[in-house]
């Protein structure tokens, strides 16, 4: 039986998303990227460096196009839940970096969504990602921290 792949969103294409794009392109149950940004800009910088072709102008139209199963959020934290929430209500599955929600109602609404749509969502501590923490990593793999 051949693995099931998902096309993914990804939304905020900003410089913490920027580590994350090539990884979700380049693992090998992910058969498409489409990148999501409200800033033209920064959308067409980042699909350009990435070479990705496919992108929405909005969350609203990443949760409209069919053939997307799935976006994982790399966008300001006070969006998380509802942003979260809005994809779950469209039949998406979601990877959200973190926090969850800013409040108590933002993660009942949350939890709702998850528990009605019947989709995944995943919290992500990405902070395993941030770029002094690889830094750090790499030192300490070359003895530089000593003992």
């Amino acid at each position: 039986m051949p693995a099931v792949t998902i096309r993914l969103g990804i939304v905020g294409c900003g410089s913490f998303s920027r580590g994350f794009i090539p990884l979700f392109d380049a693992h090998p149950l992910v058969n498409g990227v489409v990148l999501c940004d409200v800033d033209a800009d920064k959308l067409a910088t980042a699909a350009q460096t990435h070479g990705i072709t496919d992108t929405a102008a909005s969350l609203d139209d990443l949760c409209a196009d069919t053939s997307v199963d799935a976006v994982a959020l790399f966008t300001q934290n006070w969006l998380h839940a509802p942003q979260a929430t809005a994809a779950l209500r469209a039949g998406k599955h979601v990877y959200s970096a973190v926090p969850t929600g800013i409040t108590r109602q933002e993660i009942v609404d949350l939890v709702s969504a998850v528990e009605t749509s019947g989709r995944v969502y995943m919290l992500a501590e990405t902070s395993y990602y941030f770029p002094a923490v690889l830094y750090c990593r790499r030192r300490f793999r070359s003895g530089d921290f000593g003992r």
